[in-house]
């Protein structure tokens, strides 16, 4: 497919197998694209400090969309977009968790620093993504947290995300991942797809030209906007209706198998 110039690959659950690493297969694949003149991004709901770890395997990789899209960076021109809820929005969310699931465990990203009023228990990590070793949210005061203006919240163990999205959504987005455990708020113009449009714009690709990866709902913006959107074998339902194709899992070498297939 000689059109596509810019390649698109979620993280976790994508590029990433559920042991978390990237394989020599979809290593090669992707270094085959880039090698070929395409352009490597990178989408993930990750902070830059849980996901640039597995970028040193993709030092070529030169822009990144964290966050879902509330922070784009770009490595050779030092420059980056960064979106963050406002101070008044994020405590009346706050608020408003905490009367409707006062167990739930709230966090707070602030650019790359991560906040909490309560320590996290060992046994909420992995929904968390924290790894053993890994360091857990800072634990700072409530009066301390109601001053940020977060570029993300995090919730877990919170069944009412729907009232957050129908309460708040004229100021933020309100994700649910991972089978509705983890709840994720950006501000309302932080998306996955916006940040890659940010990253087009820079570099003068169309969209109609770019391949995604991805399976999860924080993916669906990118499956609409892109010209080949490819959903993963354990995606959601939805991606896969409105996907161009279904490849292998994340475990089974699915973003080599599509590249390997349509690319090179």
């Amino acid at each position: 497919m000689s059109n596509i110039q810019a390649l698109v690959l979620d993280l976790d659950g994508t590029l990433l197998s559920n042991d978390k690493s990237i394989s020599p297969r979809n290593y090669q694949a992707v270094k085959r694209c880039f090698d070929s003149g395409i352009h490597i991004i990178i989408a993930t709901a990750r902070p830059p400090r849980a996901a640039d770890q597995f970028l040193k395997e993709f030092p070529f990789v030169d822009y990144m969309v964290y966050y879902n899209g509330a922070l784009v960076t770009c490595k050779s021109k030092q420059n980056e977009q960064h979106i963050s809820i406002p101070i008044e929005i994020s405590q009346q969310i706050s608020q408003f968790i905490e009367l409707r699931a006062p167990k739930s465990i709230i966090s707070y990203e602030v650019n790359d620093s991560w906040y909490t009023s309560s320590p996290v228990p060992d046994s909420e990590c992995a929904p968390l993504g924290i790894r053993i070793n890994d360091p857990k949210p800072q634990v700072m005061d409530k009066e301390y947290i109601s001053s940020l203006s977060p570029t993300k919240i995090l919730v877990l163990g919170c069944n009412a995300w729907k009232d957050i999205g129908e309460q708040f959504g004229d100021h933020v987005n309100v994700i649910a991942t991972d089978e509705g455990v983890l709840v994720q708020i950006m501000h309302k113009s932080a998306s996955k797809e916006q940040g890659v449009q940010w990253v087009l714009n820079d570099i003068g690709v169309n969209s109609e030209n770019v391949m995604v990866f991805g399976d999860d709902f924080n993916d669906l913006g990118l499956f609409h906007m892109s010209g080949f959107p490819i959903a993963m074998e354990n995606a959601i339902v939805e991606l896969k209706h409105c996907a161009a194709y279904v490849t292998e899992s994340n475990n089974n070498d699915g973003v080599a198998v599509a590249i390997e297939r349509f690319m090179v």
